[in-house]
């Protein structure tokens, strides 16, 4: 299923920044309707926090009788800059919000795997802040931490992502000139790059790392000491393909009434050029780890057969595996990127916990420190 705008998704200088600034005038002139057709709206936070880099609200919508079509929807889903201080500052900096505003305009119709439909994906340049209007698919089957898909699901996902990877496989020409794609070259990349190693830094000196291992803290000052460089100089330069970089289970809904094609895949502002596995590596850094023990040498399998028949060649089974510990180790980012989420409350900070716990368990698991010693990657 691709998916398509179906309003205004271009630069924008006026739009919401919280759920409490959205309009009637604004939502009336977003989705092209006459102000008066809309006759009235609230906007409601879920219970439980979805999402870290920005705020998530479900719009109830109301139309004048006779007006209701099916570009009408009675509910959307509205994602807007994160009101957390620290958060909505990375955001910022690193454009990752604009990004994924840009990514519905550039690359939404042509990517080959399902999407929410955009009703609208805004942005403004200047500032880096952006607001998306997605289609509402709370009715499907979610996913958390706690909570992962099981086996067949997994293996749907994993299907998915092999057709999205293979789509965009070797062209590194067309997403290399695009702002919504980062690349080990790209300003913002080399500005997270350097600042990796203090923010490894202040995660040891923090009170989320007082309860780790000595085996874990001797694994993070490790990383701490080479991650920017891994990043960066020893960035993988063949198989690249486009990948999504944020693809947990709490980024997937599940449409069970379309069995043939279930896989709805959210939250696209992580897109960079990298080894398609990455993505592999990333959800299965954030199942629990006995779910991932068991799972990830045959969905690994599945994997790189779904990619060979859709058409990708060239590519061993030794190459994957390679980029797999490539993929373990690029995972560990998201361990100092903690301190930049708002973790006060209890769910929040216990998915962080387990995240440290199955993100550095699976480096330890596929023997991947030893490519901290190595001197050069391809």
């Amino acid at each position: 299923m691709v998916s398509t705008m179906s309003a205004v998704h271009h630069p924008i200088h006026s739009f919401p920044l919280t759920l409490k600034a959205v309009s009637k005038p604004w939502l009336a002139t977003v989705l092209a309707v006459p102000d008066s057709d809309l006759l009235a709206f609230t906007v409601t936070a879920p219970a439980v926090k979805r999402g870290y880099g920005s705020d998530i609200g479900f719009i109830h919508l109301q139309w004048r009788p006779g007006t209701a079509t099916r570009h009408l929807p009675e509910k959307l889903l509205i994602k807007v800059m994160p009101d957390y201080p620290a958060t909505a500052e990375m955001a910022r900096q690193r454009r990752t919000f604009c990004r994924e505003a840009r990514f519905y305009h550039e690359f939404a119709a042509s990517t080959p795997v399902r999407l929410p439909k955009a009703y609208a994906a805004l942005w403004d340049d200047a500032t880096g802040d952006a607001v998306l209007l997605l289609e509402d698919c709370s009715a499907m089957q979610a996913f958390s931490f706690f909570n992962p898909p099981d086996l067949a699901q997994l293996e749907h996902i994993v299907d998915a992502a092999a057709r999205f990877h293979a789509h965009w496989w070797g062209r590194t020409a067309a997403l290399d000139t695009s702002e919504a794609v980062m690349s080990p070259s790209h300003p913002v990349w080399r500005q997270w790059a350097g600042e990796m190693a203090a923010n490894w830094s202040a995660w040891l000196d923090s009170s989320m790392a007082a309860s780790m291992s000595p085996e874990w803290i001797h694994l993070c000052r490790k990383l701490a000491a080479t991650a920017a460089a891994r990043m960066t100089e020893q960035w993988p330069t063949m198989n690249l393909t486009l990948c999504h970089m944020d693809m947990h289970c709490q980024n997937i809904f599940f449409d069970a009434a379309t069995p043939l094609d279930p896989v709805v895949l959210f939250d696209w502002d992580g897109c960079h050029l990298g080894c398609g596995v990455h993505d592999i590596a990333y959800l299965f850094g954030l199942l629990p780890v006995e779910l991932r023990r068991q799972v990830e040498t045959p969905l690994l399998n599945r994997y790189h057969v779904k990619l060979l028949q859709a058409g990708v060649d060239d590519y061993d089974h030794a190459a994957l595996i390679q980029d797999y510990a490539f993929g373990c180790l690029f995972n560990t980012f998201l361990i100092p990127m903690q301190l930049a989420l708002d973790l006060t409350d209890e769910q929040g900070l216990a998915d962080a916990q387990q995240m440290v716990i199955g993100l550095l368990q699976m480096v330890i698991d596929n023997e991947a420190a030893q490519l901290l010693a190595a001197p050069e990657r391809g």
